[in-house]
């Protein structure tokens, strides 16, 4: 058979970011106390990256801003656009999870099993002593023949899993911001691939989408477990069933008897359904408190006013002492010099542009860090004042991106794993972007209606508790235009059962 050469063209547009791009990306995605642990780093790392001796902070470690430039978010303005109230977009981090079902909401405690004594992979709470959830994750990708690509992914979606050891983010979102955020190219076959390996690691179940994965993953390696087999079915074949707690249609479609099934329930109280919970949960660890990247103040005018918490962070300068030294350096004929003094010189020169390069990093993060903050503020103004939820508005990335004229990225990663402290609590700030609905014609926070259907719940007849029909029924009433699916899905987020297991 002839062999036939073909050449074929293709246009591909990359974005390439710089080092220092690099370097501000991952430094404005850190928490107050990660900041704290990169700059002594550095430091260590850096011999000519020194703390200044005298500070530009008060004397608590944070920037007070209270005038009309910064720290008041009613009266910052910018030139660069406002909000738009037509806009009722949801942010990124607010997309449904297709994966995200009713398993993963199911009132453990609310099952009629017997009470749920230590799990088996209680032995986990020998390593908290040493080692956060995270950590006892990342000491496990070195177990497995990854290359830095798989590796990266992996990590990715080690620090994409909530504090119970779920993945409730979905793939294609993760594989949205590995492109985004990290350069890195993937697809959902490699997605679900890597996935599968952090399925393998101890506490087993941690990275399940749902309840019955999670499950599934722990009936599958403990070989122990009595009803093993049975178990693996129901959680594969019949979850919605499991769910539900519709045990008489389990028991038919299995063929069990009485005696199984029972035993099946008392095995199930054995599976653990927040396996992170397992690790980092001794008294010490949770005694620790959350060190607010902010800090909120609202005067008797009703200003609003905020601090960048940066207690314990030093501010940096590059020492003098290399100066004159590369100046002599600069001056001389490489050609004269020998091989070690050359790559001496050299690495001194690489050090002082790192050293600078740091320096002007956190000088961007905390300008990011500000503009985001203030824009906050100003859309979400109310509820500072007030502290109702009830009166935060619609709020998107793209609508912080818009005022502040930063990149969508970028104000994504101010908000990540950063939070604030206000007079009424402590909150994330991805908490205060929300999605709209209407009402009445005016677009209300999607909190408007969760309000409403937990008052709802909360005043209903517990003996005929309110159907998702009736739930929408009512919210009509009030005058808001919400579709039956939308109520369920809204009544899982708030952790409500079903009507039939609120009897």
């Amino acid at each position: 058979m002839a062999q036939v050469l073909t050449q074929t063209q293709k246009l591909e547009q990359r974005q390439q970011l710089s080092a220092q791009q690099v370097l501000v990306a991952k430094l404005t995605e850190l928490s107050v106390e990660e900041l704290r642990a990169r700059i002594e780093t550095e430091c260590v790392e850096n011999p000519w990256l020194e703390r200044k001796e005298q500070t530009s902070y008060d004397g608590d470690g944070t920037d007070v801003y209270a005038g009309s430039d910064y720290g008041s978010g009613d009266n910052y303005d910018s030139d660069d656009g406002g909000y738009n109230d037509s806009d009722d977009g949801s942010p990124d981090e607010e997309r449904p999870d297709s994966n995200d079902s009713a398993q993963s909401e199911i009132d453990w405690d609310g099952n009629e099993f017997p009470t749920m004594g230590a799990p088996d992979d209680a032995h986990h709470q020998d390593d908290g002593d040493n080692m956060s959830f995270h950590e006892l994750l990342m000491q496990q990708v070195g177990e497995y023949e990854l290359n830095e690509h798989e590796q990266t992914i992996l990590e990715y979606l080690i620090g994409s899993l909530d504090d119970d050891g779920m993945l409730r983010t979905p793939l294609y979102q993760i594989e949205d911001e590995l492109d985004i955020y990290q350069g890195i190219r993937t697809n959902q076959q490699e997605m679900e691939k890597i996935l599968a390996i952090l399925q393998e690691f101890e506490p087993f179940g941690v990275g399940a989408r749902n309840l019955c994965e999670c499950l599934l993953i722990q009936a599958k390696h403990k070989e122990d477990l009595p009803m093993r087999k049975q178990l693996i079915t129901m959680f594969s074949q019949y979850a919605d069933e499991f769910v539900q707690k519709h045990w008489d249609v389990i028991k038919r479609k299995m063929k069990l008897s009485e005696g199984e099934l029972a035993a099946m329930k008392r095995s199930i109280t054995r599976l653990n359904p927040r396996p992170g919970n397992s690790v980092g949960s001794l008294p010490q660890e949770s005694a620790r408190t959350i060190v607010p990247d902010f800090r909120i103040q609202v005067d008797d005018n009703n200003e609003v006013m905020f601090q960048i918490c940066e207690t314990g962070i030093p501010a940096l300068q590059m020492s003098d002492d290399p100066q004159e030294w590369m100046s002599e350096y600069d001056a001389m004929d490489e050609k004269t010099l020998s091989q070690d003094v050359a790559e001496a010189f050299r690495y001194q020169r690489n050090m002082i542009e790192r050293g600078n390069m740091f320096i002007e990093a956190l000088a961007q993060r905390r300008r990011s860090m500000n503009l985001v903050m203030h824009t906050i503020i100003k859309l979400q103004k109310p509820f500072f004042v007030e502290g109702d939820e009830t009166l935060l508005r619609p709020m998107k990335l793209e609508d912080v991106a818009t005022i502040t004229n930063l990149d969508i990225s970028t104000v994504s990663r101010v908000c990540r794993s950063k939070s604030v402290e206000t007079p009424y609590g402590t909150y994330s700030l991805r908490w205060f972007f929300t999605s709209g609905t209407k009402k009445e014609g005016t677009e209300y926070s999607v909190r408007n209606i969760l309000s409403a259907i937990k008052a709802l719940v909360d005043a209903e007849d517990k003996r005929k508790p309110l159907s998702d029909e009736a739930l929408t029924a009512e919210l009509k009433k009030q005058g808001y235009d919400t579709a039956r699916r939308t109520v369920a899905k809204y009544r899982e987020q708030l952790g409500i059962p079903t009507s039939r297991l609120r009897r």
